[in-house]
This record gives structure tokens, C-alpha cells and sequence, in this order.
């Protein structure tokens, strides 16, 4: 099983050195197409996306993800910094289905 990270140039370079795969995107367009390939691949275990491209990761990369387990998708913060504008407990309560209180 393998982890994969998907990001800018810049930013594969420092996961690389953490020792992941990385595939570079630039743009949106870039990104769906990338994504839709690795999420294809059976043997990812784990899709790293920078938080760049969450809002490119859209209705369609979902239904491929459909309801398997695998791969798991992670955001993580880009080089710009959190672009997220929703709170820990908005998110919690997305993936769960159930408002926190």
C-alpha cells in the first residue's frame, strides 16, 4: 500500500523528502485529472491533497471514491497557508454526520 501526495512543485518537494510519492498538480484542472488517476489505483492506501485543491476535490472525484475505504483522503495546509474557512467542529460534524455540541 502506498501514500500518495498531490500539490504544487514546491510543495512535493518537502514530502519527498518525508519519503512519499508525490504527483504534481498546478491547477484545478491539473488536480481532477491526477486525483481521478490515483484514486483509480488499488494499490493507494492513502491520498494526501493539499489544501489548495479542496475545493477542486468535487462531486465527481467523490462518486469515484463512492464508499470504499480505501484510498483515505487528507487535507493538509498548502505553502499559502489554511484556506479552510470551516471550523474543527463544522468538519468533525460533516464527516460524521451528527452536530457537536
Amino acid at each position: 500500500m502506498r501514500i500518495v501526495f498531490v500539490g504544487t512543485d514546491d510543495e512535493c518537494v518537502g514530502f519527498k523528502l518525508a519519503g512519499l510519492e508525490t504527483a504534481v498538480a498546478e491547477d484545478e484542472a491539473s488536480f481532477k485529472t491526477v486525483a481521478s488517476e490515483i484514486i483509480a489505483d488499488p494499490e493507494v492506501a492513502v491520498l494526501v491533497v493539499s489544501e489548495k485543491f479542496a475545493d477542486a476535490f468535487d462531486r465527481e472525484l467523490k462518486r469515484k471514491l463512492g464508499k470504499k475505504a480505501l484510498p483515505a483522503v487528507v487535507f493538509v495546509p498548502s505553502m499559502d497557508g489554511a484556506t479552510s474557512k470551516q471550523s474543527l467542529k463544522e468538519f468533525l460534524a460533516s464527516v460524521l454526520g451528527i452536530r457537536l455540541q
